[in-house]
């Protein structure tokens, strides 16, 4: 198919029932996008009906101030008949309740949100081979302290904030020097010291008692003792700060995930001991809904928050490679409860709650993020590709990724607030993107490498052409915000203070989408 006919075809499934994103219905399936500000694809909305009242009238206004109408019998049905003709941009909606006398009874409602464009014609093409950009950033990563100390001392750098999360940061540093090493056989040597250092490292501050022994920490200092002399007194550092002493449970299996693929690398059996250990607390604690309580306490133990770790991203990755590598039918047991919590609550209400360390927990639909439905449409379309049900569903999943997380173009005009109080302009951010979570909505390198990824693989998994233009459309971009130096920006802002804003987990994310896509370019 040419450009303009995917074109068309993603602007018609945009403007279809039949392939929008799952919508809410009174009296069953919840209405997820209470806290929506884009829509890409025809969107409904719960609004209040009148009793008596059979007639509701839908009165949107978009920027250009042309008011589109049409008439139905249920306050909360889907925009179709209006959705192809209303433009890019802000769209005002107005729904009325019409009397019997055929005079306007009620206001039932209003709405007000930004109509994103579909995936277009013409994006920005790639600056360079998927692999030359990948390679660059490997590059670039080794000639930065955060790496260097790693190989030259067997330390963190204290002068890198990120460092106070390491289950996260390096677990992400771990696998990432693995894919650098794989990819580049002469760098190899170098970057796996600097994976078996960090490894070693997140082993030696592992607790070997207490309630939560064997579990890395998610939140660590020590490897700061003096943080004024070092200039690390951040956001960052006071987020872990904050925080210390607390477990998240989504990161001691992400730091498995990364001891698993180092003992494939290395044959030492240590690191696969340390996965099965983490591995074991997740089987013994699983609750009877088949997840875990996101939040407890280091020194006791307890739950902080009624929160539940989504499973999809760390917990069913580790479990289903630990079971792979050794056989144990208790980590087989543990994955199916575990994909059962997905499916029973998370794929049931659409709740599919961000889950960061740095953030605040949310109430439901409050902070929504992309990286559950799309790793588990990734899951669907790897593990279940011969099932056509299982592969709708993928594709549902992303449809939503794409509807809320995806800016093929101009992205909504509201500014978003910083951490300082001042506010991002959208205007000059970089696109196509993805943008990371309701609650931090602005284009990531990271957040458009996931989403790559999910079009990628529902692509191979039989899903039409445009999925793989979608991938390469966000993976030409990827090469696109990487400078001179090899470095791909984490924030997409075009900001001197998002550009001092760099998380290198997230750049190695960039990196693996780039090293998978180099097939196809």
């Amino acid at each position: 198919m040419t450009r303009k006919e995917l074109a068309k075809q993603a602007f018609d499934e945009c403007c279809s029932a039949e392939t929008t994103v799952r919508y809410g219905v009174k009296r069953g399936r919840p209405f997820w996008n209470v806290e929506s500000t884009q829509f890409m694809y025809v969107p409904a909305f719960h609004f209040t009906a009148v009793r008596g009242i059979y007639r509701y009238r839908f009165d949107a206004t978009d920027e250009n101030g042309k008011v589109h109408t049409f008439e139905s019998y249920d306050c909360c049905v889907l925009l179709t008949p209006i959705w192809a003709e209303l433009p890019e941009g802000i769209v005002k909606l107005t729904v009325t309740a019409i009397g019997p006398d055929g005079n306007d009874y009620a206001v039932v409602g209003a709405r007000t949100f930004f109509k994103a464009a579909p995936f277009p014609e013409e994006t920005p093409k790639a600056a360079c081979s998927y692999r030359e950009a990948a390679i660059k950033a490997y590059r670039y990563a080794m000639s930065q302290s955060f790496a260097k100390y790693w190989l030259e001392k067997g330390i963190p750098d204290p002068s890198y904030d990120l460092n106070s999360y390491p289950s996260k940061m390096i677990g992400a540093l771990g696998e990432a020097m693995i894919s650098y090493a794989s990819l580049c056989p002469e760098d190899a040597e170098k970057a796996m010291k600097v994976a078996t250092n960090a490894a070693d490292y997140l082993i030696s501050i592992t607790p070997r008692s207490g309630p939560l022994a064997d579990l890395p920490p998610t939140y660590y200092l020590d490897f700061c003792p003096d943080p004024e002399k070092y200039g690390v007194l951040t956001a960052n550092w006071r987020a872990a700060t904050e925080h210390n002493g607390t477990m998240m449970m989504i990161y001691p299996a992400r730091a498995a995930h990364m001891f698993i693929r180092l003992e494939k690398a290395t044959g030492d059996a240590k690191y696969l001991d340390e996965a099965v250990k983490i591995a074991n607390y997740y089987v013994d604690t699983i609750e009877p809904c088949g997840s875990w309580f996101l939040v407890r306490s280091c020194k006791t133990g307890e739950v902080i928050t009624q929160n539940y770790v989504s499973p999809i991203g760390e917990a069913v990755p580790m479990l289903s490679e630990l079971y792979d590598r050794t056989g144990d039918e208790r980590f087989r047991e543990c994955l199916d409860k575990a994909l059962g919590y997905i499916i029973r609550n998370q794929l049931s209400t659409y709740n599919w709650e961000g889950q960061f360390e740095d953030s605040p927990l949310s109430t439901n639909y409050m902070n929504l993020t992309h990286y559950a439905p799309a790793q588990l449409a990734v899951y669907l379309a790897k593990h279940k590709k011969d099932d056509p049900e299982s592969l709708e569903l993928a594709k549902e999943l992303m449809r939503f990724v794409e509807d809320q997380f995806v800016v093929w173009k101009r992205p909504c005009p509201w500014p978003h607030p910083t951490p300082e109080g001042g506010f991002y302009d959208p205007s000059i951010w970089h696109t196509p993107a993805g943008l990371e979570q309701y609650g931090w909505n602005v284009p990531i390198d990271a957040s458009t490498a996931s989403i790559a990824q999910g079009f990628q693989i529902l692509y191979e998994a039989g899903c039409g052409e445009l999925y793989l233009a979608k991938a390469k459309a966000l993976t030409d971009q990827l090469t696109l915000m990487q400078g001179p130096d090899g470095r791909i920006e984490t924030h997409w802002m075009n900001t001197e203070e998002a550009r001092k804003n760099f998380w290198f987990n997230c750049m190695f994310e960039s990196c693996r989408q780039l090293a998978d896509m180099a097939k196809y370019q």
